[in-house]
């Protein structure tokens, strides 16, 4: 009989632990659940192990799942600065034609599978454009280059290709070695004559 005491003792000391690990658990979960409570996974966690921050860490486990960061890099279109030049105007320095220029290879762009000789010719204008800010462009080349700007701003692009012969025939050979903008100055009119012999390009590219 002395033999199962220490049995039953030990048996209801089992059920006391039970017991009091029971209502452990039932006082746990009456207790409203708070942002604290959840970490990012959404299972309970101690309230101790995670103190509240701001951190960007803390800040990222509540939101929502759908939500989506609009990119930075999303500018708003302004058509309303679109240049526009004065037929005629024969008087515009150097870096007043260069609008027209990237006015005219976004013409071009606009053209199907002529997207990356478009690209490529505004990287060899960003050569020209950086030349007149250097004043390293003659005022009489500026003023023919103003004839060929004229012609292409409208679309006579026959004109525009005869006043780039001239205008490419009066720049010293030694310069124009250099000046790589020079060959796609030629390949811009030269794209968008063909272009528009073919119906692609016209007035309905006028702004």
């Amino acid at each position: 009989m002395n033999e199962t005491m220490p049995s039953m003792n030990s048996s209801s000391s089992f059920y006391d632990f039970l017991d009091s690990s029971m209502a452990e658990r039932s006082s746990f979960s009456s207790r409203p659940a708070t942002s604290s409570s959840f970490n990012k996974e959404g299972t309970p966690t101690s309230s101790n192990m995670f103190p509240s921050s701001t951190s960007e860490e803390c800040i990222s486990q509540f939101t929502l799942p759908n939500y989506v960061e609009s990119p930075q890099s999303i500018q708003s279109l302004d058509t309303g600065n679109i240049p526009k030049k004065v037929r005629g105007d024969l008087d515009l320095t150097g870096l007043e034609l260069m609008p027209f220029l990237f006015k005219a290879a976004d013409k071009l762009h606009a053209i199907k599978d002529k997207q990356a000789k478009a690209e490529g010719i505004k990287k060899r204008l960003i050569q020209l454009q950086n030349m007149f800010n250097e004043n390293k462009i003659p005022e009489h080349l500026i003023r023919n280059l103003n004839y060929v700007v004229d012609s292409i701003e409208y679309e006579n692009y026959q004109q525009a290709w005869e006043h780039y012969n001239r205008f490419s025939q009066s720049i010293p050979e030694e310069m124009s070695k250099s000046w790589f903008w020079l060959s796609s100055l030629k390949m811009l009119i030269s794209e968008l004559k063909g272009a528009q012999r073919i119906g692609s390009a016209g007035s309905h590219f006028r702004s």
